[in-house]
């Protein structure tokens, strides 16, 4: 996410979302370029936390997905998530192995993360506060039933996966059948 003023170095903004069941698990915000100990700092003291406070009692059963940006990569990062989510975690070199630019089958890249940026980019935000809080309102905004739809179109897409041999299946997506 970025503001684009005219200068060399445009403000940049790191976003971190989930889904959980039906709903969304609130934005986090780095400035600047991510790396992994600003990531493991995030994880250890808002994602993982908020975490456990929506999921209670079945924080247990909660499956972590993460996508393979090189900052996820990082040794403590993994030994982190291998901790709080034995076996139970999927990214690179996870309990299950992600493949790096892989977004056919995760509902935050087919939908959310499009969604929300035509949402927030609807005007052009002056300014990181500015657009901090968009995203914010805007994530909050999203109806649960285009998460629940986004969600059930998962299946659809395993199938498709299938089918294309776990090839790209991109194609299949919009074929009449």
């Amino acid at each position: 996410w970025m503001i684009e003023k005219h200068t060399q170095r445009p403000q940049k903004l790191n976003v971190w979302a989930g889904i959980f069941g039906s709903q969304v698990v609130r934005p986090f915000f780095i400035e600047g370029n991510l790396n992994s100990v600003q990531y493991l700092a995030m994880l250890r003291n808002q994602i993982i936390p908020t975490l456990q406070n929506i999921a209670g009692d079945n924080f247990g059963t909660l499956w972590f997905q993460q996508d393979g940006a090189p900052p996820h990569f990082g040794v403590e990062i993994r030994r982190h998530l291998n901790h709080v989510f034995p076996g139970k975690w999927i990214g690179r070199r996870g309990a299950i192995e992600w493949p790096a630019r892989s977004p056919d089958l995760s509902p935050l890249d087919y939908y959310f993360w499009g969604y929300l940026k035509d949402q927030v980019y609807r005007t052009k935000p002056q300014d990181l506060v500015e657009l901090r809080l968009r995203i914010v309102e805007e994530a909050a905004r999203i109806p649960v039933d285009a998460i629940r739809n986004a969600l059930s179109a998962f299946y659809h897409r395993l199938g498709y996966c299938q089918e294309a041999e776990g090839k790209q299946f991109g194609h299949l997506l919009y074929q009449f059948r």
